[in-house]
């Protein structure tokens, strides 16, 4: 399996930031930045902002709606990757 098949796999395993993929498999950060770019321009991952939603904040009742905590933005695959193997 090839350098962007083993990075498309983690991120459909839930790896969702470089630096954590680039650990596991033993690659320059650069590199899988680099492989997440050209995922990216071809449709197969995309990036999303993930954060907390005011339903489930803890902090609901006294906030004014504008969140403290960051959202943050992570890799997610544009389909399922078991469904493409059948």
């Amino acid at each position: 399996m090839g350098k962007m098949e083993e990075v498309l796999r983690l991120i459909g395993e839930g790896k969702r930031f470089p630096s954590e993929i680039a650990r596991e498999l033993g690659m320059d950060v650069n590199e899988v930045e680099g492989i997440i770019e050209i995922l990216k321009s071809l449709g197969y991952i995309e990036e999303v902002e993930k954060g907390p939603s005011c339903e489930t904040c803890p902090l609901r009742r006294i906030c004014r709606g504008k969140c403290v905590v960051p959202k943050v933005r992570v890799l997610q695959p544009t389909f399922d990757l078991n469904r493409s193997k059948r």
